[in-house]
This record gives C-alpha cells, structure tokens and sequence, in this order.
C-alpha cells in the first residue's frame, strides 16, 4: 500500500520530532507487554491457531457441499469485519452468506426466512460473551426454523463461535454437542475478523483465507519491523491524532470509488467509533461512497464547515471494465466515445482529490494496487493497528466499549417493567 497525504505541511516535522516518537514508543511499549489487555490480535497474523485455521476449512467444506445459504447471526463485531470482506470480493465460488441479527426488525429477518424455505440452510451463531440480545432472539427463531425443516438432525445444521470456555452459548453447543469455533478470550470483537469469526464466513463465500492471512502478515511485518520514517501505521496514527488533538478537526470521512467498499466503510467506522469515542474524546467517523455521495454529502466536504479529514482508499487496477460506445453524435456525452467506465471513475477520483485538495482540506490517499484477499488482509490489519496507537496516542482504552452496555441497560429495564 502507498500512502500519501496532502495539505499538512506540518507532517514532515511532526514525524521527526522526538517528543512524539518518545510518545508512540511508550505507546508501542505498552501495546507489547503484558499489562496491556485485550491485544491477542496485534501477534494474531503469526501465532495464530493453527488447528482452528485446519477446522475453519473442513468446516467450511462442509457447509458448501450440504447447504445453499450461510446465515451467520451476530451483531457488531461479530459480522461487520466479514460482510465487509464478501461484500467487497464477491464472487462465485463458494456458497451465498447472509447476515441476519444485526437489528430488531421482524420485517427483516422474515424476509430472510421467506429466502431461505426452500434451500438447505445452516447458521453460524456468533457471540463472544454467549449473551447478546441480537443473536439470542433470532437464535430461537432460527432453532424453530431449522426443526421444522430438518427434524431430528436440526442441530446438524448449528455452528457456534464464542468464548473458549465461558458464556451461555458454549454452555448450550456443549449440553447439545453442537459444532464450535472460538473467539479468544484475548480478543475483542471489532479486532476479531481474522478470526474464526470472520474466516468461517470467508471460506464459505469462496475466498481464499490463505491470502487473507498473508496479507495480514505482511501488514504485521511492516508495522513491526519498519523504521519511524516509513511505518505507515505509525505515520496514519500519529498525523490524524495531531489533527484532531492541535488542530480541533473533529471528523474524518472515508471515501472510495467502489460501491462495494461501502461496507468496509461500515466495519471501519466501528473500528474507530467504539475504540476512540470516549471520555468525550475522539474523530467522529463516517464511510462515503464516491461518486454517489459526491451528490448528496459531497456538497458539505466541499463546501461545509472546515474541520473535516479525508481518508480516500483507492484501488488502482480494477480488472472488470465496460466500454463506452456507438455514442449517437447529439448525445452530451458524445466526447465518452471508446472510454472506459474505469478510465472515467479514475478521472473522477483524481478530479475529486484535486477539488478537495484546493479547499486546504487534510487529506489521506492510501493506494492500493489490487483490492483481493491478500490487500483485504492488509488493510483489517493497517487499521487495527493503526487504531490502537491512534487510541492510545489520545489517552483511552481502544480494547473496551462501555458505553454500549447503557442501551442495552435501559433496554432490558423497560421489557422487564411492561
């Protein structure tokens, strides 16, 4: 990945000065060692669970030959970092995936059921802590679902992912001698996608969750071993923390030109959002969709109020094109003629960075030469990264998110007392 960045003419500065790089390293000391909780994912690239990796793929085979639909049930976490990754490499391969307990919409789920009535079906049951509201209630609506449709061997069709060894879920697939996968305890749910939580998902899809892996690996070994100067982790971190630190920017948008981005958009956002949104601290963060949003949203990064940071991801080889033409000589788009949709959509993103970049805007261009599972390994593990250090760099805990449990605090309260 190449990354650039424009209108910080402070930067080069910024990134020599040794009060800030004895910052990050006692941010970087302190995200290695032993005190800091929650960091099983910053080794994960490399000490992962081999024997799990084995069973994610005999598993995955398994669904594939025996069912036409994955519905994988969870909320947050626990679905977002997968349906980015399908959602952005979609193809043919593998077996269709559906995301289901992502909200309390009746209207929602039944649609999936009315999908899935007539084609073999399994679901992945996705909950670290085994308690969450989401996924229980669709649970037992999918269990009544599944022993309608498959009898005695409905739980055949169960695969569980939570904790190793606690919580009501590993509870239930022990006493029901349901099939299982782990989330390690070490780790937390925005940081698991390169986990089983997201591999099972992969794999079923049809993606490679090797090259997953390995650009995962890759993005670990370049965090790990690359100097100050060139460490695009630290670089990323430390350019947007000063932004919002000394400069008083208050949101950051990530844009991209592939409409399938839109959900990495969604999984970077809570990335971000649960891990720096604290003590009334942190970006607040928003995933744009160029060029549809340069119609709506576009109008406010152009011309709004100035605290805004841009992150744009930009795939510099898209391999599917259509050619433009027979264009009828009195059309307005006649000067099209024998130009290609990617040769338009790369004029586009260059005429909106250079718009952009004439308002005084900061912004960050990340290139990506090919987006495939290789990259897309890369780049869960450059924000990862990337969001520790930003979040410790601003003084909260990135690893926890107890502002999520008021909702569900008061939620329960009220279905308790009516």
């Amino acid at each position: 990945m190449e990354l650039n960045y424009f209108n910080m003419p402070f930067a080069k500065k910024l990134l020599k000065n040794k009060k800030i790089k004895q910052k990050v390293n006692n941010c970087l000391n302190f995200l290695f060692s032993p005190e800091c909780e929650m960091t099983g994912w910053v080794d994960y690239p490399v000490q992962y669970d081999k024997t799990e990796f084995k069973k994610v793929k005999e598993i995955s085979k398994n669904i594939i030959k025996n069912s036409d639909v994955l519905l994988v049930v969870g909320i947050g976490g626990s679905y977002l970092g997968a349906n980015a990754g399908i959602e952005l490499l979609k193809n043919n391969k593998g077996k269709e995936v559906r995301f289901v307990g992502t909200n309390f919409s009746a209207r929602d789920l039944l649609e999936h059921l009315d999908y899935c009535k007539n084609k073999n079906v399994t679901i992945n049951l996705i909950s670290k802590s085994g308690g969450t509201t989401e996924v229980l209630i669709v649970m037992k609506i999918l269990e009544d679902f599944l022993k309608k449709k498959y009898k005695k061997n409905y739980l055949d069709r169960i695969i569980i992912t939570t904790d190793t060894t606690k919580g009501y879920l590993r509870e239930y697939a022990t006493l029901n001698n349901i099939e299982t996968l782990t989330v390690p305890s070490n780790i937390g749910g925005r940081y698991s996608v390169l986990t089983s939580v997201g591999l099972l998902p992969f794999a079923v899809a049809g993606l490679d969750i090797n090259k997953i892996m390995q650009g995962a690996k890759t993005s670990y070994d370049e965090f790990k071993t690359n100097e100050f100067e060139n460490n695009n982790v630290l670089k990323y971190a430390i350019l947007r923390n000063y932004l919002y630190s000394d400069k008083k920017y208050a949101t950051e948008v990530l844009g991209s030109f592939d409409p399938y981005m839109e959900s990495f958009g969604k999984w970077w956002q809570q990335l971000f959002a649960e891990s720096e949104g604290k003590d009334e601290k942190g970006l607040f963060v928003c995933p744009l969709s160029y060029s549809k949003d340069l119609h709506s949203v576009g109008q406010f990064v152009q011309q709004g109020k100035r605290n805004l940071i841009e992150t744009l991801v930009y795939e510099e080889n898209e391999n599917k094109d259509i050619i433009i033409e027979n264009i009828q000589d009195e059309s307005p788009i006649k000067y099209l003629e024998g130009k290609s949709f990617n040769e338009i959509n790369k004029c586009a993103y260059l005429g909106t960075l250079e718009a952009h970049k004439n308002t005084g805007m900061p912004i960050f261009e990340m290139k990506i030469e090919k987006i495939d599972e290789f990259n897309l390994g890369y780049l869960y593990y450059f924000f990862e990264a990337s969001c520790a250090i930003s979040g410790l760099l601003l003084g909260v805990n990135p690893f926890n998110q107890p502002g999520v449990e008021d909702y569900k605090t008061n939620m329960k309260n009220l279905l308790r007392n009516n």
